[in-house]
């Protein structure tokens, strides 16, 4: 069989190296690069050409879609994280402010009221249910007005933090039983802010729950 000329072999080789030859044309361009050192060399540079750096652009490709979604995922993950605390803050925020807020005044009921007199002051009880969680007052010449408020908080959550063996009467203190005639409690509709100085409309609106007793002075 005659050799095939290189210029021949030369129009195969771009076919060859991408491997679009049939097994014959294969098998000729072979036997003639085994023999021709400049057609061996000419197909080893033309797979640098086509193949290494087809290889190279799709492994760069693929490093740098990999690294974009590394860091979309981290920054996600971040966002997310930041979200969540967010929310997680303002549901506590909000349930905070939910149960502490909002406060009602605690009706007068002769069971969880008492006054006494301790070391010559005039002091209120209080023994219901639930926690104080504030107290109001008005001091007129000789006599005294208040109410107690309670919140969600220290109604229905307080008590249960505390061992209720060891809870104690709410006491208030008011001043020297010489001071204080009589103790009035019950609810301000107008406020007390309103009602200053005007003590027999706080009289109207209230009860009496203590008179001193003279002995007591």
């Amino acid at each position: 069989m005659n050799k095939i000329n290189c210029n021949i072999i030369g129009d195969l080789l771009p076919l060859y190296v991408d491997g679009a030859v049939s097994e014959d044309t294969k098998k000729l361009v072979e036997e003639h690069l085994a023999e021709c050192a400049d057609c061996k060399k000419a197909a080893e540079d033309m797979r640098k050409e086509l193949v290494l750096p087809v290889h190279e652009t799709v492994r760069a490709a693929e490093t740098s879609f990999l690294q974009k979604m590394k860091k979309t995922w981290q920054k996600r993950r971040i966002r997310t994280a930041v979200i969540s605390v967010a929310v997680t803050a303002g549901v506590i925020l909000g349930s905070y402010m939910a149960l502490t807020i909002p406060q009602w005044i605690i009706p007068y009921k002769p069971v969880d009221f008492s006054v006494a007199v301790e070391d010559g002051m005039v002091c209120v009880y209080y023994t219901g249910k639930g926690r104080i969680n504030c107290s109001y007052g008005y001091d007129g010449e000789d006599e005294f007005f208040l109410y107690f408020t309670q919140s969600p908080w220290s109604a229905y959550v307080e008590p249960l933090l505390e061992d209720a063996e060891q809870e104690e009467p709410y006491r208030y203190q008011i001043d020297s039983v010489d001071c204080i005639a009589k103790v009035y409690y019950g609810e301000f509709s107008k406020g007390l802010d309103v009602l200053y100085g005007k003590e027999a409309e706080m009289a109207a609106q209230t009860e009496l729950i203590w008179i001193r007793d003279e002995a007591s002075q």
